[in-house]
């Protein structure tokens, strides 16, 4: 993400404008990839760092959400919560393990109910430790995202992206919780709230 960039202020870095995990462009393009890899070469000849390029390609990639959908409903109800929405995506989440093998879910050493109290009690009651947030949140982005992708329609990437910041009780759950972070008196909330807790693409959502 750019801001993170601009605040870590590497000596030099290029800015591409690609899908989120698609750091060199378009899938299966190797001359595209290669005109990434040597723009990203040149500026080791720059010495007025640091110094963020904007990469001058750009790729559209349509997002067509028609007839994508999720298999489940998860749109609240009165008696919704995040447990049991967490609750209600461990099937797709571990049918998404036993076909690719691996998961990104586990950094904060909670299993995803635990991950989801913490959460639910930071906007309730008073913030646990920054880094400890931090991590049980990434693990349920994480298994949200693997769990869609094990939906019987699944969509691309991006669709699921969209899922999850359009219609999940996760993502209504950060977007509150935003204002209480960035107000907190310590340093470290403060970054989680006003830098790396919502996506650069999904930031227009706050109010």
């Amino acid at each position: 993400m750019r801001e993170h960039t601009e605040t870590i202020r590497p000596p030099r870095a290029l800015w591409v404008t690609f899908e989120l995990g698609r750091p060199l462009g378009v899938p299966d393009d190797a001359p595209f990839q290669r005109r990434v890899l040597h723009a990203a070469a040149r500026l080791l000849e720059r010495t007025d760092g640091p110094v963020i390029a904007d990469y001058p390609e750009h790729v559209t990639e349509e997002v067509d959400l028609t007839g994508w959908a999720c298999p489940i409903n998860l749109a609240p109800g009165r008696t919704d919560t995040l447990a049991a929405e967490i609750d209600r995506l461990g099937v797709w989440y571990d049918r998404a393990v036993a076909a690719q093998g691996r998961t990104t879910v586990g950094v904060s050493g909670l299993d995803m109910r635990a991950a989801g109290e913490l959460v639910t009690a930071a906007l309730d009651e008073a913030l646990p430790a920054p880094q400890l947030l931090k991590q049980a949140i990434d693990d349920l982005k994480a298994y949200y995202l693997e769990a869609a992708s094990a939906f019987p329609d699944p969509g691309s990437s991006r669709t699921r992206k969209a899922w999850l910041w359009d219609e999940t009780i996760l993502a209504r759950s950060l977007l509150a919780l935003q204002p209480k972070l960035a107000a907190s008196a310590d340093a470290q909330h403060r970054i989680l709230g006003n830098l790396t807790l919502i996506p650069a693409t999904e930031r227009h959502r706050l109010g």
